[in-house]
């Protein structure tokens, strides 16, 4: 029989040598009865277990340390690779402007009292506090750097009074020192201790739900397009060795693609020590009989990552068409520091369906999902064949709702408590969100303008819009975004958004009515989209025809 060779396994064999040797002496001694058998296992078991937790005990400690010192060096600020130009500035300036409904509330939503965590009345809020949010939304920096540049302080002067003026109020000049402003990538990276067992769990029910469910039953083959990270920490050491033992074996180049589609398991080797394996995302790939039909592409959101998903990744797999599973390892619990940027992201994506001969896809995008959505949105969007975006953070971001709920709400509710402990107080989680996740960069507006002019409403989606073959659907009770006010924005526009009655975020994955109705969707955008790429096609064959 063959045993495989790992340190579980190892463990096992010894411990069955020691039991089987301590049989042997009692039973080479005539005169042993049977309590003494029994006593002498009792002995070595107990023996066994207490070496175990002793050791087990040691590795805990160990891993809070390397917590603390990890929580200290990932508070280092980290600024955007790419800012925003006075162009970019001045028209999202306008188009934040245009979509801001109430200023006051607007306005006291960033801010939030110190001691209490509440927000303030809109007289608490003075000048200088709302210089310190315009410094970071636009420049990305503090104010006082911000400030040491004329035309940067000019700029900042002329968008706060332009305000004043659209909204028809006055910020009294002055500081209110008790008013902390809401600042992402400025603000502490917040995090709560979780014990070594908590991801030594998360990474095997991964791996079980990886090998049984996406490649045994639903026939997924794990890919990367360039250099990946999935797993970091200790946990990368493990998967390394896996991934040299594993994927060798289940996943050979792919012919024509070799140069571009690589095994996890040789990138991996390659690029972890270096450092380097960070650019691209892994993913996960489907093909069905019929690959002319238009694939999707499944991005998940803060959790411990596809895992989350599985119901629903099951029905979507059975839409019979070419399914594509994006892993976002820094949001899901799997140690990883590395990020890549958007650009490399869409790039990566890009590339995937590229390999595969795909030029288009249907996004189906949940929560953070939605951001990389988004990027390809804004960065790609000939490569959108239709859209379904469940709870979506991506619109309206100039509002406070995603940072104030994810990074500084105190929890009051259950679900809030489950979201406070298991999303956005785990350390690379909040590393992400702090240190990586750029509003602007993700925000998306339905109708952009770069005048001062505000847009008549309501509206329709342009026919080449990447929403114009797209389902919304937003949890009425969601605690992260204010679905209400973004269902109007999108409505006003001509999206198609639905609320979703009664629901808390990410409700949909227990509630199969919604669940269904979701699915529903899909296929009939799949279809939508199938019908028109094959009116581009019979009219690019009738036009190479001429």
């Amino acid at each position: 029989m063959w045993i495989p060779d790992t340190s579980a396994a190892r463990a096992l064999v010894l411990s069955v040598i020691v039991l089987l040797s301590a049989v042997t002496l009692l039973l080479t001694k005539q005169e042993a009865p049977l309590p003494a058998l029994l006593s002498a296992l009792a002995h070595t078991l107990i023996l066994l277990v207490s070496i175990l937790i002793h050791v087990w005990l040691a590795l805990e400690v160990a891993f809070w340390i390397y917590f603390l010192m990890a929580r200290q060096r990932l508070q280092k600020e980290r600024y955007p690779s790419k800012t925003l130009s006075s162009k970019e500035r001045i028209d999202i300036f306008w188009n934040c402007l245009h979509t801001i409904t109430d200023i006051k509330t607007w306005a006291v939503g960033w801010y939030y009292d110190a001691e209490t965590k509440e927000h303030p009345t809109f007289d608490e809020i003075r000048r200088e506090n709302v210089a310190l949010w315009f410094a970071w939304a636009f420049w990305h920096d503090h104010l006082d750097r911000v400030e040491r540049i004329p035309k940067y302080k000019a700029e900042l002067d002329w968008m706060i009074t332009t305000t004043e003026k659209h909204f028809k109020v006055i910020f009294p000049k002055g500081y209110n020192q008790r008013l902390q402003c809401i600042r992402l990538n400025l603000d502490p990276v917040q995090a709560v201790h979780r014990p070594l067992i908590f991801y030594v769990v998360i990474y095997l029910c991964t791996v079980m739900f990886n090998a049984l469910f996406l490649e045994a039953i639903w026939e997924f083959k794990q890919c990367q397009s360039l250099p990946g990270v999935l797993w970091g920490g200790f946990l990368s050491w493990i998967d390394r060795w896996r991934g040299h033992h594993h994927y060798h074996h289940h996943h050979p180049p792919n012919g024509k693609n070799s140069q571009v589609q690589h095994s996890v398991a040789t990138e991996n080797d390659n690029h972890r020590d270096k450092g380097e394996g960070h650019h691209s995302v892994v993913y996960w790939y489907r093909p069905v009989p019929d690959s002319t039909k238009t694939p999707l592409v499944f991005i998940h959101g803060i959790g411990a990552g596809p895992l989350c998903y599985g119901e629903f990744i099951h029905r979507l797999a059975h839409l019979d068409r070419p399914m594509f599973c994006v892993e976002l390892p820094y949001v899901s619990m799997h140690m990883v520091e590395m990020v890549p940027t958007a650009e490399e992201t869409v790039q990566s994506i890009k590339t995937m369906l590229q390999t595969h001969g795909h030029e288009q896809a249907i996004v189906v995008a949940h929560s953070l999902g939605t951001a990389v959505t988004s990027w390809l949105m804004s960065m790609a969007p000939e490569c959108i064949a239709g859209t379904v975006m469940i709870d979506p953070i991506c619109f309206l971001l100039h509002y406070h709702h995603v940072g104030f709920n994810f990074v500084h709400r105190i929890p009051k509710r259950p679900l809030e408590y489950i979201l406070y402990y298991c999303a956005s107080r785990e350390l690379h989680i909040s590393h992400y969100i702090s240190r990586h996740f750029q509003w602007f960069q993700t925000i998306f507006f339905v109708h952009p303008t770069s005048t001062s002019q505000p847009p008549c409403l309501p509206t329709v989606v342009e026919p080449n819009s990447p929403l114009s073959n797209a389902a919304i659907f937003l949890s009425e009770r969601d605690g992260i975004v204010d679905s209400l006010v973004v269902a109007t924005y999108l409505k006003e526009r001509g999206v198609n958004a639905k609320i979703m009655p009664g629901m808390e975020h990410a409700e949909f994955l227990v509630n199969w009515k919604w669940r269904k109705h979701i699915l529903e969707q899909v296929e009939y955008i799949g279809k939508q989209a199938d019908d028109r790429s094959s009116v581009l096609k019979s009219h690019t064959h009738t036009l190479s025809n001429l």
